[in-house]
């Protein structure tokens, strides 16, 4: 269930059973806001959105979305997946999301009238807040990394979303730099380690039924993060972004590897990453 961004209805159900008991969570800090929409037409719709608590699979909280789709939620830090629901329509849930309190996610939620929607879950915007400056020399893992992304990479490898490297599978490598470690990563093709513009993904779960309108033989870009943010631009090779194979590993606090939409955390969502996408976290961010 943790690979999938959208379940079947049957799968959702029980979640929807208990909405009703969901309460707003006082003193929130973490916010949720976007739209429900068709997925076959794009018509905005009425319908219940809620977070879910993945351990429970309980509510955590629900709201009704207004004539325009538009729907606003806050919860507290911790992990949840987003699921909706509308009387004739099937239900959706997406994979979990771990937030901090501060941060907020702008989502597209499509639902369809028979079957799954072709389109997932997709965050079309994510705010972080800035880390004081006083605070950056603390929450730093024994590997150097913030803790709570660690925490994130955490729950990604516990559901098991994509592929995580932490500092102990790094060091057991004998490469030195990012390019060389991702050629040993299964998957991923890299003819040039120097260049990430050479890297691509042999894996495409993309290319599966969550993505079924792609073109085959259409060009695939790999989308590439550093510390949460995207750093690639899309159609273009810029010159930041291709020198990131030669990183240095001791640099480095952790990597993941998406390989495809399946594998893809709502957080790095974006329409034209089919083919996934690699983050890179630093030490000490």
């Amino acid at each position: 269930m943790g690979l999938q961004f959208i379940l079947r209805a049957s799968n959702a159900a029980r979640v929807i059973l208990v909405a009703a008991a969901a309460q707003s969570v006082a003193g929130a800090q973490v916010v949720i806001k976007g739209l429900l929409y068709d997925d076959a037409n794009g018509t905005l719709l009425r319908g219940t959105v809620m977070l879910v608590d993945p351990s429970t699979d309980g509510p955590i909280v629900h709201t009704t979305t207004d004539s325009a789709g538009q729907f606003r939620l806050t919860t507290s830090a911790g992990t949840f997946q987003i699921a909706a629901v509308r009387p004739g329509y099937g239900s959706v849930l997406s994979a979990p999301v771990t937030a901090q309190n501060g941060e907020s996610f702008t989502v597209r939620i499509p639902i369809a009238a028979e079957g799954d929607p072709h389109h997932r879950i997709a965050v079309v915007e994510h705010v972080r807040p800035p880390r004081p400056v006083a605070q950056l020399a603390t929450g730093v893992t024994p590997d150097g990394m913030i803790a709570g992304d660690a925490e994130r990479l955490a729950t990604r490898r516990a559901v098991g979303t994509g592929l995580q490297y932490d500092r102990t599978s790094i060091d057991k490598s004998n490469a030195r730099t990012l390019g060389e470690f991702l050629q040993s990563v299964s998957g991923l093709s890299v003819r040039d380690p120097a260049s990430t513009s050479s890297m691509e993904m042999t894996r495409n779960t993309g290319m599966s039924a969550l993505s079924p309108r792609a073109v085959p033989g259409a060009a695939c870009h790999v989308g590439w993060f550093v510390d949460g943010h995207r750093m690639d631009l899309p159609g273009k090779i810029d010159p930041i972004t291709d020198g990131l194979g030669t990183m240095p590993l001791d640099d480095i606090a952790a990597i993941e590897v998406f390989r495809g939409l399946a594998e893809m955390p709502p957080e790095f969502a974006d329409p034209e990453l089919r083919c996934g996408a690699v983050a890179i976290w630093t030490k000490h961010g």
